[in-house]
């Protein structure tokens, strides 16, 4: 009988966030962008697995749907990549979500996501790939750095100065 509660209770979440979701098609569409049934579907799972994977619990509407509609309007992304690159910001929020250790807010974050995802023409890589310290210097100075050598080279410069 338990199992059986879980299993409901999962279920209407899980249908509660397709809900969202579908909602999230009605702002995207004004820019191109649509997610197919399936496509939902599959960011559901990958919600809940980087939600697993980075020891997450979310209370309350997700942060996906922010992440959306933080993106959608952004000219780098296109309807053919749409729920590829969705499903990557997501697990990519989520890790840097606990990288931060709750110092930025969700709009914090995603606003840090999203200026380097347009300054490096809709890469989703330089998002995946960057530091959090790049993200919060993102968010505290408004800087997008140009190249990853900077920090390399900002990192060594202030290794030097910790000897003396």
């Amino acid at each position: 009988m338990e199992n059986r509660t879980e299993y409901a209770l999962a279920h209407r979440a899980q249908e509660q966030f397709l809900e969202e979701l579908r909602a999230v098609n009605e702002t995207s569409a004004r820019y191109g962008l649509q997610l197919s049934e399936a496509g939902m579907r599959e960011i559901a799972r990958a919600r809940v697995q980087a939600l697993s994977e980075h020891g997450r619990v979310e209370l309350g509407p997700s942060a996906v749907r922010a992440i959306a509609d933080g993106f959608c309007d952004s000219p780098f992304l296109l309807q053919e990549d749409y729920e590829a690159t969705l499903l990557e910001l997501v697990d990519a929020f989520y890790y840097f979500k606990n990288a931060c250790a709750e110092k930025l807010t969700d709009e914090e974050l995603i606003l840090a996501m999203r200026k380097r995802y347009d300054a490096f023409d809709g890469s989703v890589e330089a998002v995946v790939g960057t530091t959090m310290e790049t993200l919060c210097r993102a968010v505290r100075l408004g800087v997008v750095e140009e190249e990853e050598s900077d920090d390399d080279e900002s990192e060594d410069d202030d290794d030097e100065h910790d000897d003396g």
